[in-house]
């Protein structure tokens, strides 16, 4: 026999709703848990008992002392009850019975899933709650914040300076290591167009006998030539041979 209910705690918050039967002992959600996952039988839980308690824990509403948010902790504690006490029904009588009687009929995956439902939606609210009252007094803006009390002063002097110093031409860069330029870019783009009259020519091939500078400055002919469509190049893979062909 059931030794009947007992308050475990005076909570305002559904979520922390204790209960002590015989065949469970714990928080009220840890209960539809288990008959959700089938680790314990719905017929099995007096849920007099359970009603009982709840009056017993809570006040009825609008009764003195009652706390706000109390019509809606009582809504969803009514909801979840009513598919118990569905689902208990359709434990204990046979479906077919029902069909028969041409009655609306609620499988109990129907029922599961509205526990199941009813469970998340509990939770996330209860987590919406806990962050909305972690972030109390905090509202982002888009606003830009007040100037402070102390102005920052700057002399006309040194602004002067410093848009001097913005604007002004940056220092020429160190030449002198670089030996004088004796030919153009247009004179080597002339010498690779002549020598490509003869069919594809390998870069290596061309500056064989240049030095650095004369080798770089025909480089520069070559990608000029190529941006005018008058060369093709072509390298296979990179830093492997550079190929240029004429497009006439």
């Amino acid at each position: 026999m059931s030794t009947g209910p007992r308050v475990e705690a005076q909570d305002r918050a559904l979520a922390a709703f204790t209960i002590e039967l015989d065949v469970y002992s714990g928080p009220y959600e840890g209960l539809l848990a288990l008959i959700l996952k089938e680790e314990l039988e719905v017929f099995e839980v007096p849920l007099h008992e359970l009603v009982s308690l709840y009056r017993c824990v809570y006040r009825a509403p609008g009764s003195p002392g009652e706390t706000a948010g109390a019509l809606e902790r009582d809504t969803d504690f009514v909801d979840s009850a009513t598919f118990l006490v569905l689902l208990k029904g359709r434990a204990l009588a046979p479906t077919a019975e029902a069909e028969e009687a041409g009655e609306e009929t609620f499988s109990s995956q129907d029922l599961e899933e509205r526990l199941v439902t009813y469970l998340k939606i509990r939770r996330g609210a209860e987590a919406l709650g806990e962050r909305f009252s972690k972030n109390a007094g905090s509202y982002p803006s888009a606003h830009t914040l007040p100037p402070l009390a102390k102005s920052l002063r700057l002399s006309k002097e040194r602004l002067a300076a410093a848009v001097r110093r913005a604007i002004q031409r940056t220092a020429e860069p160190e030449v002198s290591h670089l030996g004088p330029i004796t030919v153009t870019v247009e004179e080597l783009a002339a010498l690779i167009r002549s020598t490509l009259t003869r069919g594809p020519l390998s870069f290596e091939d061309l500056v064989r006998d240049m030095d650095r500078l004369r080798s770089a400055v025909a480089f520069a002919a070559a990608l000029s030539l190529a941006s005018e469509g008058h060369v093709n190049l072509s390298q296979p893979e990179p830093f492997g041979p550079l190929t240029l062909e004429p497009t006439e």
